[in-house]
């Protein structure tokens, strides 16, 4: 057993919140960085149990572990590529991703839980966060009737939903990475996808040419993705629009990532605003 991080390989992947490396036989190691809160850790061995165990993804979860003073995950191996990958060295694919998307996610909303956490009670514990203290007492008590308000729901919400999370192998596709799943209503889920894929932050680390080429596929993956879920669902601006307020809030208390939290303290400020006026 390891014990030390210096005898494992080189990573395969880098995010921002972890490493993934090789295991033993079709398995990986999913190892976290020493900054992220252990109850997402906590989380996403959870959600990845359940969401397995549900069938709306092929990632077998087989506990947690600790190296040094990192802890991991123990995962399956999902073969193939991002669709995001798919989609930058395979143009057409751009058109069949959103449908790909939209029908993969109204499968995983079709799917219940009592097991994956409330995504109100996840908005509120966000809330709580100091990275949140800049709004006023009044700013703080308008999100909680806002909030408060909204149907509560136990769908199966990814909230990182987007094409560098969906793996293919060219025949089929499978859903990956669920630190931040809750369950709701699927409107929460599809707010949290269209912020992700119209205004969220990419990958650090990309050449401009690149950052460039996915900020384009991405931006046509998400006009055609949105047409797609509310074509074959019926669900309305309206609906996802309500739920634009409590995913700006988890984004910047649970993922607070730096050269975010200016722009989204802006963006909070302003949708309580409109809600006040409103």
């Amino acid at each position: 057993m390891l014990t030390d991080t210096h005898d494992l390989e080189t990573p395969l992947f880098t995010s921002r919140s972890s490493k993934i490396y090789a295991w033993e036989g079709t398995k990986l190691l999913k190892l976290f960085n020493d900054e992220v809160d252990p109850n997402l850790i906590e989380n996403e061995k959870r959600n990845t149990v359940e969401a397995y165990t549900k069938g709306v993804t092929r990632v077998q979860c087989y506990g947690k572990i600790t190296i040094g003073t990192q802890e991991g995950i123990i995962i399956e191996c999902v073969k193939g590529k991002t669709l995001i990958s798919l989609a930058g060295t395979k143009p057409a694919m751009v058109f069949k991703v959103p449908k790909l998307m939209a029908e993969l996610q109204q499968s995983l909303h079709a799917t219940h839980t009592t097991v994956i956490r409330s995504y109100k009670e996840m908005v509120f514990s966000a809330l709580d966060s100091s990275y949140l203290s800049f709004l006023t007492l009044a700013e703080r008590q308008n999100v909680i009737e806002i909030i408060s308000q909204l149907p509560d729901g136990d769908s199966i919400l990814h909230l990182d939903y987007h094409p560098d999370n969906i793996m293919s192998d060219g025949e089929t596709a499978t859903i990956i990475d669920w630190m931040t799943a809750a369950r709701g209503v699927p409107a929460a889920d599809v707010a949290a996808t269209q912020y992700l894929l119209s205004e969220g932050e990419m990958i650090p680390g990309l050449n401009k040419a690149v950052r460039f080429t996915l900020e384009a596929i991405r931006k046509q993956i998400c006009k055609y993705y949105m047409k797609a879920y509310k074509t074959a669902t019926g669900m309305t601006d309206e609906e996802i629009a309500k739920w634009r307020l409590p995913f700006l809030i988890v984004r910047l208390g649970v993922w607070h990532i730096d050269s975010e939290i200016e722009v989204l303290q802006h963006k909070i400020k302003d949708a309580i605003h409109r809600s006040m006026k409103g």
